[in-house]
């Protein structure tokens, strides 16, 4: 690989350094052979990668190309940043389908033409989920799925001006319908993902899907599913997160439903947290990705994935104060129901809560094949965070797991068995928590 393909690769990924001057031996170990001219070759560098021709978009800083001496030998250090969505793909040779690389470990690739279109939707401002989908018209709107929405919406703010308006000019301030260049209205994008029926949305989205695992333990058996093509229900992003938040309450032993009036009950900031995950992987996905939304949950853990990159430093996105979704229709929809908030205000809050409750922090990855973010949500405690009381601890455990043994608690904790028993005996007699069922098999219920 060249160097140019290399910094094609590291900055259409998550950057990293070239070094010139290295040569690979056949032990595959990195062997110093130094530069003769260093000075002239950094002058060569900085030519040819100012000429689009052979670079579309030079992202370096002077700073970034160093010469740097090791054992009396000159080498060339060269900082790639991760590229800057308005400036991808950063290709060479005037070639974007066969000039435009990325970075698998340790080698270069060639960029498939899905992977190069999707950092161009990335590349605009425009948002992805507005525009009028022509093929549709407005029976493609499901009238269940939009009364239970407006239902939401009517109790999230009584008093909304566009409670009592007719629907179809509802859907047009909300942003899921527009006209036509005929005069005609017609679901958006975020209108058919919103409030369509899944065998619709994948005429327009061939590899939607959104997916939804319960797990017993960490095997691969699944105790309950919520799919969207299974043809028992919408298969619509908003008829699945009211099915996934109710399922939530109930897998990770957390006091919230979303009730018949379609209130949130006794909602914790723990609560908000992990919808706040949900809400953000719905409205931060790319629906033209090649693999869907999944939500999966263990005892003590949610994990939620969905399709395309951050479009933002992931170092920005967990600092907060700004958010960047490719679908800020759909955050529109779901801030206008009270379903967080602030919907899409990004990981911070996720951050925070996790912290202040004294959780380990949640992990956050990104990979590029497919590219996909991933955030897993442990509720297992931080050792760092011991100067909580013992028996808070413990109550937080047991609301992580509600079937969670005296054993486990033990050594999640690192409180002594004997304490435990202490702490639990204690707990019951106070009223706080209650044991239902046999010792084994039996569950937790915390007051």
């Amino acid at each position: 690989m060249s160097v140019w393909e290399s910094y094609s690769a590291f900055a259409n990924s998550f950057g990293g350094t070239i070094v010139l001057g290295l040569e690979e031996t056949e032990e595959g170990r990195l062997k110093v052979i130094g530069l003769k001219d260093a000075d002239k070759i950094t002058d060569d560098f900085w030519n040819t990668i100012n000429n689009p021709q052979k670079v579309s978009c030079n992202i370096l800083r002077s700073v970034d190309v160093k010469i740097i001496e090791h054992n009396k030998k000159n080498l060339i250090s060269i900082n790639v940043p991760r590229a800057d969505r308005h400036n991808c793909p950063i290709f060479i040779n005037g070639l974007v389908n066969g000039g435009t690389f990325r970075r698998n470990g340790p080698n270069d690739y060639k960029c498939t033409m899905q992977e190069i279109a999707g950092m161009m939707r990335d590349n605009t401002d425009a948002a992805l989920d507005s525009h009028v989908l022509d093929r549709f018209d407005m029976n493609d709107i499901d009238k269940e799925t939009l009364s239970r929405y407006r239902t939401l919406m009517k109790i999230n703010d009584e008093g909304h001006l566009w409670n009592n308006l007719p629907d179809e000019e509802f859907l047009r301030l909300i942003g899921a319908a527009d006209k036509d260049a005929d005069g005609k209205l017609r679901p958006t994008a975020a209108g058919l993902l919103m409030f369509g029926h899944e065998y619709r949305i994948s005429r327009e989205y061939p590899d939607y899907k959104v997916d939804y695992f319960e797990y017993l333990d960490i095997g691969v058996e699944w105790e309950h599913r919520i799919v969207s093509g299974d043809g028992k229900w919408t298969g619509n992003i908003f008829d699945f997160y009211v099915k996934v938040a109710n399922s939530l309450k109930l897998s990770i032993n957390r006091p919230f439903v979303i009730g018949e009036n379609w209130r949130r009950i006794d909602d914790t900031d723990i609560d908000k947290a992990v919808r706040e995950s949900l809400i953000n992987a719905l409205i931060h996905a790319d629906y033209r990705g090649r693999m869907g939304i999944r939500i999966e949950v263990r005892p003590g853990t949610v994990t939620v994935r969905n399709p395309g990159l951050f479009r933002m430093p992931i170092r920005e996105a967990k600092a907060g104060g700004h958010s960047d979704p490719r679908n800020p229709t759909l955050a529109k929809m779901f801030g206008l129901t009270g379903a967080v908030e602030r919907a899409g205000s990004g990981l911070y809050r996720i951050i925070e809560i996790w912290k202040k409750n004294g959780f380990e922090s949640p992990k956050i990855e990104e990979e590029l094949l497919p590219p996909t973010v991933k955030i897993t949500l442990s509720m297992k405690m931080d050792p760092k965070t011991s100067v909580i009381p013992d028996e808070e601890r413990i109550i937080r455990l047991i609301r992580a797991d509600n079937s969670i043994s005296l054993d486990k608690i033990s050594k999640e904790t690192g409180i002594s068995r004997s304490r435990t028993e202490l702490i639990v005996k204690g707990l019951r007699e106070t009223g706080r928590l209650e044991r239902i069922g046999e010792k084994k098999g039996g569950r937790w219920v915390v007051k």
